[in-house]
């Protein structure tokens, strides 16, 4: 039967990881895929001695005659692959064995979903678990929503996606490298694609001395940073939009804006004119509305919901009662935000 999936693993160099992550592959419970491994130019030629190594007829290697970057050898992936599904595997990461089978299943059985993940763990240097991915998606709403608080929904390195939906949505954008998972995310979100998160685990996701996300956190971060302003300035042009992409980026005092009264009435007139054009704009359900706001509100808290009461208390009752409303604004409050106070605005908007 013609294979409908490629498995796709871009590679640089990648020693020595990249065994792990190529047998993770050829040996899950979903055999029938193409996978397409590209080598982008790697000096170290181990790699490819690895890769010719296997005798396996799923394996299709590509090398590039010159290192092209990741944006670009992704995208050169797009326009070799054929089959209608991908799902996507770094070169020092592992797939649990049922991945590709739970990733396709659910994508076909999903017509409204063009991106999948799933929960991750992290894991060192040596394969120790260090750490755990876990979030959810409701809908559209709060695959949007995540993107309007500076964070990307999904976790790429365990995405499964719709070939189509990739193309058409243009692919990743050189511009943003370091950045450009969070920017292609932020594109699909921005024109109406949809995505989901996989409530298991199906990754193991290397964190180690020599990962990009590692060697360029503070460029990561910059352009990060860009993505997110521009996202919120698609969808308004209301006057204090770089004092609200800071306010939900929880990065106040960037700029040297501080959270006065005066300043939290003007972020509060920008963040409910984001939010309406929004929701004509995508044409949210009352479901994705709440959903939208919901993720926003775990984000930034209540306090600026109710501004327009609170601004009216003297100064010394309001700043206390806001940073109670929204305790993740406050470096103080911030360790100890507790899980009940998350769990009552979940409460809130199951029933608004």
């Amino acid at each position: 039967m013609k294979p409908k999936v490629t498995v796709l693993t871009c590679v640089y160099n990648g020693m020595p990881f990249l065994k792990e992550a190529i047998d993770s592959v050829l040996n899950q419970t979903y055999s029938n895929f193409v996978y397409l491994i590209i080598d982008d130019a790697s000096p170290d030629i181990k790699v490819t001695q690895l890769i010719e190594s296997y005798d396996d007829a799923r394996i299709k290697l590509v090398k590039n005659d010159k290192n092209l970057g990741v944006s670009n050898t992704f995208n050169k992936a797009l326009q070799l692959i054929k089959t209608p599904y991908v799902v996507r595997l770094d070169q020092d990461d592992i797939s649990l064995p049922h991945r590709i089978e739970k990733q396709i299943n659910f994508l076909e059985n999903n017509s409204n979903i063009d991106i999948v993940c799933s929960w991750e763990y992290t894991i060192n240097a040596n394969g120790k678990i260090t750490g755990r991915w876990k979030r959810s998606l409701e809908n559209y709403g709060s695959f949007l929503g995540y993107v309007l608080i500076g964070i990307c929904p999904i976790w790429h390195p365990s995405i499964a996606f719709k070939t189509k939906s990739m193309l058409d949505a243009g692919g990743f954008d050189i511009e943003y490298t370091r950045a450009e998972d969070f920017e292609v995310t932020a594109r699909l979100a921005t024109k109406r694609y949809n995505a989901a998160i996989l409530n298991e685990y199906l990754l193991l996701q290397r964190q180690h001395d020599n990962s990009q996300s590692v060697e360029f956190n503070d460029l990561q971060a910059d352009v990060s940073r860009r993505i997110h302003q521009e996202v919120i300035e698609n969808f308004s042009n209301h006057i204090n939009l770089d004092m609200l992409g800071n306010f939900l980026r929880l990065e106040q005092k960037c700029n040297n804006i501080k959270l006065t009264k005066a300043n939290i009435v003007k972020i509060n007139e920008a963040l409910k004119d984001l939010i309406k054009n929004i929701t004509e704009k995508q044409r949210l359900s009352n479901n994705e509305l709440k959903s939208l706001k919901k993720v926003i509100y775990l984000r930034v808290g209540l306090g600026i919901r109710y501004s327009q009461v609170l601004t009216k208390l003297p100064a010394i009752v309001f700043y206390p009662a806001y940073y109670l409303l929204s305790p993740l604004q406050s470096n103080v409050l911030r360790n100890f935000a507790s899980q009940t106070y998350r769990n009552f605005i979940k409460f809130l908007y199951t029933f608004k």
